[in-house]
Order: structure tokens, then C-alpha cells, then sequence
């Protein structure tokens, strides 16, 4: 039997298992334990490189089993499409080898997606759970079938599409795709696959950017693709747990400042550059300007673990299905996770905020970015509309914190560039002002007050809101450098405001507000990958006034005791940005979902000048199944 044969069969029994009906409740076996997998679904060979790096790269670097899966051929509408669509492929193959450090071998097969419709899947001969999949529909541009295939399936349940066979592909017959179709199969994939992290492309991009692109404001593709796969994640049938979903921004990275380390900007180049010889339209600087910057579609919140009066900790995590909940006791016993349903679906960011009184409250947004949903007592949620907008989608993710009185205050970038700004009492929403906004962060003040901080491209900006409404705007400067990622803001255990902002320099830069006013400047290099730091005041018993926490581009966790490091390393492999809980007696323990999607601790006693961790471990022996 050849290779070729026998890794198809292969595939198709594992899609065929995945596919059984369940056992009966009572039979089944104990839920296994999550393995991580990352699965990234674009519309085209080389948007994961351009657009889902370092994290691609650092992943294969590590060996994480990785499936990329390529909606269309690409052919664009060049003549020789079966030609041009072939050398993409090999593009994308000759990148994933580099990225893997592996020899560019690969074994062909096929793989089925139902109703005998079938996809080319491509295995690295050196390490086979390096997998590439493509699908083969028709690219935007391909005028054969009228253009805006993607987009127009999207959007038509009726409507039927035919695949472009690209040159000597293992699927060499064209196929014929409804819209129904398209999730299905992308929905066989997750199933055989089960993927802890699906990286997805912009289905909601920023309509300031990118004119070009006339009422989409990016490539169609990406957004419609992205629209569809999410979809399917949604309908996929996890077996060990329900995975995370990240968004990466496309096309207008080329717009904002980028935070790259120059360590993270040679990765991308290097994968694209094995890229590039195989497809001769990528050409030109545009393409460096894509490859040098990486962002998140929605920053990550560091707020996502709180501890409760009763001395309980929980901690959410946003899924496919809902929000992935773990709980520990008052005695330190873990558990979880549980899948806490959502009453519509939720954007992928969401901030935990302690209280005085009673459990902490969760913060999230659904959707369309019409609503903030808060989730408090007897797991109750209430809605909260955001602001007025024409098109909710531009409305950015809500900060949040709770002030001196108790109070949950809720801070967002509004559909306009601006900035809104309203407390837990207050029945509507205040415009602050600001243009060009790109995030938002909060920090409490005294009496009452709130501190709004506001990025822009080119300047942070600050407002202080007292109790009364009041607000006044000021400037802060942090150097020459342009802010190249969301501000983060909490109040350190001297009292005093700390601010933190990426620029575009590869720096952390940290201001310091008190009655005073601003201190000194503070810059250290950053840690590097995609993402902002988050921070934590460790409280009056512990031995620094704020801890800051990063994840470097490996998944790795990073923290400083002190304004401008050092960063020392306390290993680790999450897949999202790290938080931490404060321990009564001056200790801290910090948190992050590793990137088989089960939770971990790390707990840090206090030592000179800061803390002394005990290395990271899984906060439950055996995650059960979240259900």
C-alpha cells in the first residue's frame, strides 16, 4: 500500500470516529485529557504567514501538532490558474518547512470533507502532524465564476460554486460548494483534527482603514472566510474541550505602528521569503510592511481571574461554545472547567473585576459590538447597550474596572474614533471625546474618580473623570516612540496610577501618576510576540508595589518587580496573555490557559525584590470535559 494511500485511509477513520454517535452517558469513558493542536483557517496561501506570525512559527518551532487550512486556490485571475495555484501551494509548503526547521518533503493525500466531496491534505514527511489543507474554492478575483465568490457564498445559501484544480493536485477533478457545504467540511476538519486554538482572519475589520477595499475595508476573502469558519468552530464536536478562537487584524496592520520585537519581524520574513520564489505577484514593499507587523483583532485582557469575598478564585476563559470557567475552593482545590453558556455569542475578550461585596462580576461583549453583558450572582447576565452607532461592529471591546465605591465603570472606543465612558449608576453613556483611538484601558482613582487612558497612532491620551462626571484631557508622553498597542493602567500598591504602552520602537514604556503628577519616564525592551503585558499590585504584604506580566512569542511568561525590568523568565506555554490572583498572606499565583486549552498555575512567594516561582503545573490533575 503507498504512503499516499495510507495516510488518506488514515485521516478518513479518524474523521469517521469522530463522526460516531455518542455512547450512552452512563458507558462513557473518562474525557481525555486536551492535546494541543493549532489550526488556522485563511482565505489564501500566504495570508497565515503574513498575518499569524510569530505564533505560527514559534508553535512549529515547538513542535505543537499544526493544521493549516487554505479556503481557496488563490489563483486570483491570472491565465494560467491551475498553473499559479500550484506554485502558491508549494509556497505554502516550502514556508511551513522552514518554520518547522524540517526538509521540505511532504506526503500527499487527500482527506474527506462528506457528501463524497474530498481535500487535498499534505503531511511533512519529517514531523506528519505538521498538516496543510486546502480546499481549492474560488479566489475573489477569479472573474470565471463572478468575482466575489467567497462573499457572495457567504452571504447565499443558494448559491453553488465549482473548486480550481490546481496543477498535479491529489484532488484533480473540480468540486461543486453551497455555503452549507463549506461549514460542513471546515466543521469534518475541526472534528478530526480537534484543535485546542483555531487562529482565524478579520471578519469585523477596522472601517477606518483600508478605502480601497469599498464597503469591506479589507480583502473579501479574509472576512468572508473568517465569517464561515467561525461558524464551523462553533458547530465543530470537541472531544476533550471546546477550543479558544483568535483574530488576527489582516491587511490594516499596514496602517498602525507595529510592536514587533526586530527578533519577531525575522521570523515572519524568513517564512515568507521561502514563501515568495513560488509565487511571482508578491512583489513590493507592501509585503515587508505586512510581514513586519502582528496584531490581535481584539487586544487580550490581562483581568480574567478574581478572587471573591468568601476567598474562592475563578477564572474564564472565552470558547467556541461559550466560557470555559474554573473555580477554586477557599481550602486551594481547583476545579473545572465548566462551560458556562452565553446568551448570544461573545467577541473573544472578557475581564473579571473583584468587589467588595459579593462575587466578582464579568465583563464581555457580544458579538456585533451592540451590547456589554455582565455576568454576576446565580450566574445571571445583564445586558448593557453600548453606545449609538450605525455600525456596532466598530465599537471596540469594553474596559472595565471597579472604583473606590464599588462601582463598575465601563470605558469603550466608540464607532467614531472616540472615546464613551459610563458607570455601573449612570443610565447612558458619556462622550469623552478623542479621535483616531485605537484601545482603551481604565484604572480606579480615589474618591470615586476614574482614570480613562486612550492610544491613539501617534499619542496616549488621558482623562481623569471624578465622581460628579467631570473629565479633563491631557497628552502623556512617552518619549519619541508612537504607542503600538492597547495602554494598560492599574493602581500599585503605593497608590500611585502606573501606565504601560508598547511602541513602535520594540519598548514597554511605564509612566507614573501621582497627586503630584507625572514621574519620569521608564523604557525597557519588550518580551516580545503579539500582545500586551497586563500588571497586578501584589497588595501591602507583598515585596513590590506592581508585578508585570508578558507572554514572549514562544507562549513563554515573562515578568518585571521593577519599572524597566529586567524581565525574568518562568517558563510556560499558554496561548493567550497571562493574569495573576493576590494571596492573602503576600503571595501571588499566576494564571494562563496553555495551548492545550487546560488552565495553569504558578505560584511566587515572596523573596528580595520580588517574588519566587515554583514553576508552572496544571491547576487540575485531569481537566474533565467542559459540558
Amino acid at each position: 500500500m503507498s504512503r499516499l494511500i495510507a495516510f488518506g485511509i488514515g485521516v478518513a477513520l479518524l474523521i469517521a470516529a469522530a463522526c460516531q454517535a455518542p455512547q450512552q452517558r452512563g458507558a462513557e469513558p473518562p474525557p481525555p485529557v486536551p492535546r494541543a493542536h493549532f489550526a488556522q483557517v485563511v482565505a489564501h496561501p500566504d495570508d497565515d504567514l503574513l498575518f499569524m506570525n510569530p505564533d505560527l512559527a514559534e508553535g512549529l518551532r515547538r513542535g505543537v501538532p499544526t493544521t493549516g487550512i487554505y479556503l481557496t486556490a488563490g489563483e486570483a485571475d491570472v491565465p494560467d490558474k491551475p498553473g499559479y495555484s500550484a506554485g502558491r501551494q508549494e509556497g505554502s509548503r516550502a514556508a511551513y518547512a522552514q518554520m518547522a526547521r524540517k526538509p521540505n518533503d511532504w506526503v500527499r493525500g487527500t482527506i474527506p470533507l462528506g457528501h463524497g466531496r474530498l481535500a487535498q491534505v499534505d503531511a511533512l514527511r519529517a514531523d506528519p502532524e505538521v498538516r496543510l489543507v486546502f480546499l481549492n474554492l474560488p479566489e475573489d478575483a477569479n472573474s470565471g465564476q463572478g468575482r466575489h465568490v467567497l462573499t457572495r457564498l457567504r452571504d447565499d445559501p443558494a448559491l453553488t460554486v465549482t473548486t480550481t484544480a490546481p496543477a498535479g493536485a491529489a484532488v484533480p477533478q473540480s468540486q461543486v460548494f453551497d455555503r452549507r457545504a463549506v461549514v460542513e467540511a471546515l466543521t469534518a476538519l475541526f472534528d478530526a483534527f480537534q484543535p485546542t486554538v483555531i487562529r482565524l482572519q478579520d471578519d469585523q475589520p477596522d472601517a477606518r482603514y483600508q478605502p480601497n477595499w469599498v464597503g469591506v475595508h479589507d480583502h473579501p476573502d479574509h472576512v468572508a472566510g473568517a465569517a464561515l469558519a467561525r461558524e464551523a468552530a462553533t458547530a465543530h464536536r470537541p472531544r476533550a474541550s471546546s477550543p479558544m478562537v483568535l483574530h488576527y487584524r489582516d491587511y490594516n496592520v499596514a496602517d498602525t505602528p507595529s510592536p514587533l520585537a526586530e527578533a519577531d519581524k525575522v521570523t515572519t520574513r524568513e517564512a515568507f521569503a521561502a514563501y515568495a520564489p513560488h509565487d511571482p505577484l508578491a512583489q513590493g514593499g507592501i509585503y515587508r510592511t505586512w510581514s513586519d507587523n502582528s496584531a490581535y483583532r481584539l487586544p487580550q485582557s490581562g483581568r480574567w481571574a478574581a478572587r471573591s469575598g468568601d476567598g474562592s478564585v475563578q477564572a474564564f476563559s472565552v470558547r467556541a461554545h461559550g466560557l470555559a470557567r474554573w473555580t477554586r475552593s477557599p481550602q486551594g482545590v481547583w476545579r473545572g472547567p465548566d462551560l458556562l453558556p452565553v446568551p448570544e455569542p461573545i467577541r473573544s475578550r472578557a475581564s473579571l473585576l473583584a468587589r467588595r461585596a459579593g462575587p466578582p462580576v464579568l465583563v464581555a461583549q457580544n458579538r456585533p459590538g451592540s451590547r456589554v453583558l455582565l455576568l454576576g450572582p446565580g450566574d445571571r447576565w445583564r445586558p448593557v447597550d453600548a453606545p449609538a452607532a450605525s455600525d456596532p461592529s466598530q465599537t471596540g471591546p469594553p474596559a472595565a474596572v471597579v472604583d473606590s465605591e464599588d462601582r463598575v465603570v465601563l470605558a469603550v472606543k466608540n464607532s467614531t474614533g472616540g472615546v464613551s465612558f459610563r458607570r455601573e449608576t449612570d443610565g447612558r453613556w458619556s462622550d469623552l471625546g478623542g479621535t483616531d483611538v485605537q484601545d482603551v484601558a481604565l484604572a480606579a482613582g480615589k474618591d470615586g474618580a476614574a482614570h480613562v487612558f486612550a492610544t491613539t497612532r501617534q499619542h496616549v491620551l488621558h482623562w481623569e473623570v471624578s465622581r460628579e462626571g467631570g473629565a479633563t484631557v491631557e497628552r502623556v508622553p512617552i518619549g519619541g516612540a508612537r504607542p503600538a498597542g492597547a495602554p494598560v493602567a492599574d493602581r500599585a500598591a503605593d497608590g500611585s496610577v502606573r501606565l504601560l504602552v508598547r511602541t513602535d520602537r520594540g519598548e514597554l514604556v511605564e509612566r507614573s501618576l501621582t497627586a503630584q503628577g507625572w514621574h519620569e519616564t521608564t523604557s525597557s525592551p519588550a518580551p516580545g510576540g503579539i500582545g500586551d503585558p497586563s500588571v497586578v499590585a501584589p497588595g501591602p504584604r507583598g515585596p513590590v508595589d506592581l508585578l508585570r506580566l508578558a507572554r514572549d512569542a514562544a507562549g513563554s511568561v515573562r515578568v518585571a518587580s521593577g519599572a524597566g525590568g529586567p524581565w525574568a523568565e518562568t517558563g510556560g506555554e499558554l496561548a493567550a496573555q497571562p493574569t495573576a490572583v493576590v494571596e492573602p498572606g503576600g503571595g501571588i499565583t499566576l494564571l494562563g490557559v496553555g495551548v492545550d486549552g487546560r488552565l495553569e498555575t504558578n505560584t511566587g512567594t515572596a523573596a528580595p525584590g520580588g517574588f519566587r516561582f515554583a514553576g508552572w503545573r496544571p491547576a487540575v490533575d485531569r481537566d474533565r470535559r467542559a459540558d
